[in-house]
């Protein structure tokens, strides 16, 4: 076992993929910061970054690994939100650009990565920006306030489709279920299974085909009595969910068991 896997563990009752036990549960940093979440592949050598930009107020204190829901969670909640996946040496890359392409989806994603990989298939995936890990921390600086100050500017839409819950249904206080939820509902784009198996997963490996079909049998249970239901198509053994549907606005105000 790495470092890590041994740096921390999250409050149990808050969540329960791996990635969320990984690291303590960490808020977003002020609003001031250009960037609202750091998500990392390798935690020490994003830990040694954000030590490195800390007086220069572009990142917030507090890193997440990649899974997290609180990341997740925070991003969701802004519809301009600014994300930085930082890829240290020593990270897993192989599957780097589908990484890109999902989390884009819930954000725009600026990249930081070692010399040798390549930004073009980063681009072309979602990223909005691709910048080297190695450049002085005083340009780096520089370029991420460029881009939030691009974003405040930029008359581009995010892609998300206004979708709330009714008031009657509650929601779920397990944080790996909300978050799924959550996803379900904003995202404008069909979640193919094996999309969401690398959001919800680690940095080393995505959540398996079962756990991920384990978690929406249970959030449909929780739903059907409200007349709700996760929606999927199955297509040649992929299975793609479309979103929530069903609502009949029904008298029961009863809240599900959550």
């Amino acid at each position: 076992m790495d470092s890590d896997e041994r740096s921390s563990t999250m409050d149990a009752a808050a969540a329960d993929t791996p990635a969320d036990r990984e690291f303590p549960a960490m808020c977003v940093g002020p609003p001031h910061y250009p960037v609202d979440v750091v998500l990392s592949l390798r935690r020490e050598g994003t830990a040694r970054l954000l030590r490195t930009l800390r007086s220069h107020q572009v990142l917030p204190a507090l890193l997440h690994p990649w899974g997290s829901g609180e990341a997740y969670r925070s991003l969701l909640r802004e519809p301009d939100s600014l994300s930085l996946l930082d890829v240290p040496d020593g990270a897993v890359t192989d599957d780097l650009v589908q990484r890109v392409h999902v989390l884009s989806a819930l954000s725009s994603v600026v990249v930081l990565t070692p010399g040798h990989i390549d930004s073009v298939d980063l681009l072309r995936a979602g990223a909005v920006n691709v910048l080297p890990r190695d450049m002085p921390p005083l340009e780096l600086a520089g370029r991420l306030t460029a881009e939030r100050r691009w974003l405040g500017t930029s008359t581009r839409p995010r892609g998300r489709r206004v979708s709330a819950l009714p008031q009657q249904v509650s929601r779920p206080r397990q944080l790996s279920q909300g978050i799924l939820l959550d996803v379900l509902l904003s995202s404008v784009r069909p979640w193919c299974c094996h999309d969401l198996c690398l959001l919800l997963g680690t940095a080393r490996a995505p959540m398996s085909r079962r756990a991920l079909q384990a978690r929406m049998i249970r959030l449909g249970e929780r739903l059907t009595p409200y007349g709700l239901s996760v929606t999927s198509t199955v297509q040649w053994g992929r299975t793609t969910y479309t979103g929530i549907s069903g609502w009949s606005g029904g008298n029961d105000t009863r809240p599900p068991a959550f």
